[in-house]
C-alpha cells in the first residue's frame, strides 16, 4: 500500500513539475498576427511572379513581427474588401500605404504614422498636362477628361471632393488594372499615391508616362490624412501598442529610412510620435 502511495505521490509531483515548466511557455505563446494587404500596390506591396508578397510594407511588417517575437501570416486581397474583412475578424491588421484619416479613426484604430507621400496625377507625356504650378491650374486642364482612380482610396476621395461632375471618373479594383488602362490610352490621366507612379515610370513600358505637378499634399488637403499607418480594430489595443513599440525602435535605428530608400529611392519615413515613443 505504501509503495502504491509513493508511486502516486511521485506521479503527481512529476505532473505538477511538468505543468510548472510548460505553463509559462504556453502562457507566453501568442496567436499569429493575420495581416491583410493589397498585393497590387507597388512599391508598398505587390506579388512576385512566384506568388510571394513583397514591397516596403511587407518588409517593414516582417521586421515589426520579429521585434514583437510574433508569427505573422500575410494574405493579399483587393483594397475595397479589406476593411470589411478586418471588421469581421479575418485580419488583425491591414498594411499597404493606408492613409490615416479622422474619418477612418472614428470606427477603427491606427498605429502611429510611419511614412508619408503626396498623391499625384499621371498622364502620357504626349498629353501635355505637366508643368502646372498649382492645383487650380491643373484642375482647369483636367476638366472634361476621363480620369482613373482606385476605388476606396484617398485618391478617390480627392476626385469626389475636387473634380466630381467636371470629369468622367473610372473606378478600378487595383492599381495594376488602372496602370494598364493608362498605358493603353483608355484614360486621359489617373490619380494615385506618388509611389505607384514612381514604380510605373521606372519601367520600360511606363517610359511614356509622367508624374504631373503639383504634388497634392496632406498639408493643403488636410482631409487626406497625416501619412500612412497600420489599420486595426479598436479592440486590438494590445497589438497596437506592441506594434507601435516596434515602430519606435525601427525609427530610432534608421531601419524605416533604410527600407524606404530601397523601395522608393528616397526617405519617406516620418518622425517618431512623441505621444507614443516619448521625447
Amino acid at each position: 500500500m505504501k509503495d502504491m502511495y509513493r508511486k502516486l505521490v511521485g506521479l503527481l509531483t512529476a505532473l505538477a513539475l511538468g505543468a510548472s515548466l510548460a505553463g509559462p511557455a504556453a502562457a507566453e505563446e501568442k496567436p499569429e498576427v493575420r495581416i491583410g494587404t493589397d498585393g497590387g500596390y507597388l512599391p508598398w506591396s505587390s506579388m512576385t511572379p512566384a506568388g510571394e508578397l513583397t514591397g516596403f510594407d511587407i518588409e517593414l511588417a516582417k521586421l515589426v513581427c520579429e521585434r514583437m517575437e510574433r508569427k505573422c501570416r500575410f494574405t493579399a486581397q483587393p483594397w475595397e474588401g479589406q476593411i470589411p474583412a478586418l471588421e469581421q475578424g479575418k485580419y488583425d491588421i491591414l498594411v499597404g500605404g493606408i492613409s490615416i484619416t479622422a474619418e477612418r479613426q472614428k470606427r477603427l484604430a491606427f498605429t502611429q504614422s510611419y511614412a508619408n507621400l503626396p498623391i499625384n496625377f499621371a498622364a502620357a507625356k504626349s498629353a501635355g498636362l505637366n508643368g502646372k504650378s498649382a492645383w487650380p491650374e491643373l484642375r482647369e486642364a483636367l476638366v472634361g477628361k476621363t480620369i482613373g482612380v482606385q476605388s476606396g482610396t484617398q485618391s478617390q476621395r480627392f476626385m469626389d471632393n475636387e473634380l466630381k461632375g467636371d470629369v468622367t471618373i473610372r473606378l478600378y479594383d487595383n492599381q495594376d488594372s488602372l496602370n494598364l488602362d493608362l498605358l493603353a490610352g483608355r484614360l486621359d490621366a489617373a490619380l494615385a499615391g506618388r509611389s505607384p507612379w514612381i514604380a510605373l515610370t521606372g519601367t520600360t513600358q511606363g517610359e511614356g508616362i509622367e508624374i504631373l505637378s503639383p504634388d497634392l499634399n496632406f498639408e493643403t488637403f488636410n482631409y487626406l490624412g497625416v501619412g500612412v499607418g497600420g489599420l486595426m480594430r479598436k479592440d486590438s489595443d494590445e497589438l497596437r501598442k506592441a506594434w507601435d513599440v516596434a515602430l519606435c525602435a525601427l525609427k530610432k535605428e534608421g531601419e524605416i529610412r533604410r527600407i524606404s530608400e530601397h523601395w522608393f529611392g528616397f526617405d519617406i519615413s516620418t518622425r517618431a510620435d512623441p505621444a507614443v515613443c516619448g521625447a
